[in-house]
């Protein structure tokens, strides 16, 4: 039998410079749930590793993630884990004045094979209890147009009693690219029915199909990237191949992470503040990631009413982490305007086109009304930019 161990999107070094002064315990933390992995395959006496790309954020981490990655890459050597690995989008040079991927590094030290070419494959061939596997990896290509298939006229190299592939792309119909990228064609994977095993990286999200008798696996992601990737699973895959493969989702306890969306039509407009804050200390964790949404539209007064303020703080005295993203729409509607000192830009403009509004009559006062509602969304739109 020969057990394998399958992850990626690992985004080891993650940037993100809203988390302040708490990058590095994030940081931190994504490095603790990839780790699972690597104990995962030596606890489970696993033959091969694979890892399809994004273990690292960036092209050139610091030094602390690449000596821990070196540090776990001999951990697997040392108890006879052969491992394999190809850069994703977030870590493959563009082109040779970029240099070499991170994982360069492993290959030099002898602890893993690196599948450094993003435009042909390298193959490796091992044997395990008897079973010949081959590993036919290839990096990204950031030199692709939108909608390339990478895998055009390509063959991909096999010969083995199981044969497996490495990639880092998106799968058209199966896991659909998020933006305009290159993407392999269902026709590619049918044209190769050499390959038992596609181990795909790059989508963040677990999945397990077939394209006619091929396994396609994506292991998805062991901590969430983003607010948007919140509600997903995070783990990895393990696959035992005894003549068929037993296909295994590993789930890992990620950092907690929570989108809260608030309606404006879901709040008490008399009591405003207090309302959203109430639902900001139900969701909060005080060891989790909390992001607040506020959307709808309501009048410019009430908008005015709201203490972000005290939101923010109470968002960030509860949580890890907090972010607030304001999406409401003030409108001008049935507001009377009294002027004040030390106005800020948002409230000048309201303040000049209500004028206009209550000057004129009829037609020409609902052509104004109508004017300063687009004044008073293209300013919030430019604002939030």
């Amino acid at each position: 039998m020969v057990r394998i161990v399958i992850t990626g999107d690992n985004h080891l070094n993650l940037y993100n410079q809203k988390l302040g002064s708490r990058l590095n315990e994030r940081r931190d933390r994504i490095g603790q749930a990839w780790w699972k992995t690597i104990e995962y395959a030596v606890e489970n006496k696993a033959d091969i590793y694979i890892n399809t790309g994004d273990l690292f954020d960036q092209l050139s981490p610091r030094n602390p993630p690449r000596a821990r990655v070196v540090e776990a890459f001999k951990t697997l050597k040392d108890h006879g884990i052969e491992a394999y690995i190809a850069a994703g989008n977030h870590e493959a040079p563009a082109n040779e004045r970029d240099g070499a991927s991170p994982h360069a590094i492993l290959a030099e030290a002898g602890l893993a094979k690196v599948f450094e070419s993003y435009t042909d494959f390298k193959q490796f061939k091992q044997t395990v209890d008897g079973v010949e596997v081959s590993i036919a990896g290839m990096s990204y290509n950031r030199n692709l147009a939108p909608k390339e298939d990478p895998l055009e006229s390509k063959t991909i190299p096999a010969g083995a009693d199981l044969n497996i592939a490495v990639l880092h792309y998106s799968i058209e119909e199966i896991a659909p690219p998020i933006w305009e990228e290159p993407v392999i064609k269902v026709e590619s994977i049918k044209r190769n029915p050499q390959i038992q095993i596609y181990a795909m990286g790059h989508i963040h999200g677990y999945i397990s199909t077939k394209i006619n008798d091929s396994h396609i696996i994506y292991p998805g992601h062991t901590e969430h990237y983003d607010f948007g990737e919140w509600e997903q699973e995070t783990g990895f895959v393990a696959i035992d191949y005894d003549g068929e493969a037993e296909i295994k989702y590993i789930p890992v306890e990620s950092q907690p992470m929570r989108q809260l969306k608030i309606h404006t039509s879901h709040t008490q407009h008399d009591k405003i503040t207090e309302s959203i804050k109430t639902e900001v200390a139900k969701a909060s964790n005080s060891d989790g990631l909390l992001q607040l949404v506020l959307e709808g539209e309501i009048p410019f007064r009430k908008y005015t009413e709201i203490d972000f303020t005290q939101i923010n703080q109470l968002g960030a005295s509860q949580n890890f982490y907090f972010e607030l993203i304001d999406r409401i729409k003030p409108t001008g509607e049935g507001l009377t305007f009294t002027p004040s000192e030390g106005l800020n830009p948002r409230k000048r403009l309201e303040e000049i086109a209500l004028e206009a509004v209550n000057k004129s009559k009829g037609d020409d006062q609902k052509l104004w009304q109508q004017a300063m509602n687009y004044a008073m969304e293209y300013y919030i739109k430019e604002r939030d930019q």
